[in-house]
């Protein structure tokens, strides 16, 4: 397939900007554990794992495929968080601060979640969002692959 170039510089943005969020998350969470729990609090699976995720993130960088897939993957997971469960929660939040939830019983849950789940569906997908990184997706690929195959 091809892509304008315009759309793979789209598609690097957001996907960096992906990373830049996934690295400040990994950060706050070491830093919330840290304050709350102290040293002892501080498992050593957890700092093998954020630091597995930073040393893919470094992969990904110098080019290698298993860490493109690998950092693809988690981008993903962020990109769930940040258009589905983040305006899920505000909502309910919301709602819940306005009594609204108490008046109309619990099926109120899931209409207000269907509701973000188009919202989020038609901004993705009318934005061209899905299809930058995509087209982004694509070009780092073969890129990959003909670096290897020189």
């Amino acid at each position: 397939m091809l892509f304008s170039s315009e759309q793979v510089n789209r598609g690097r943005k957001i996907v960096n900007t992906g990373i830049v969020i996934l690295i400040l998350l990994l950060l706050g969470d070491f830093t919330i554990n840290l304050i709350s729990n102290g040293i002892k609090g501080l498992s050593a699976e957890e700092i093998i794992i954020k630091g597995l995720v930073l040393f893919n993130i470094f992969l990904y960088y110098k080019g290698n495929r298993i860490a493109f897939k690998l950092t693809m993957f988690l981008l993903s997971m962020v990109y769930i968080l940040i258009f589905g469960l983040l305006p899920a929660y505000l909502v309910w939040e919301l709602l819940r601060m306005l009594n609204v939830l108490d008046a109309f019983g619990g099926a109120l849950y899931l209409v207000i979640l269907a509701i973000i789940i188009i919202a989020v569906n038609i901004l993705i997908f009318k934005t061209g969002f899905y299809d930058d990184v995509l087209a982004f997706k694509n070009y780092y690929q073969e890129k990959i692959k003909n670096k290897i195959s020189q």
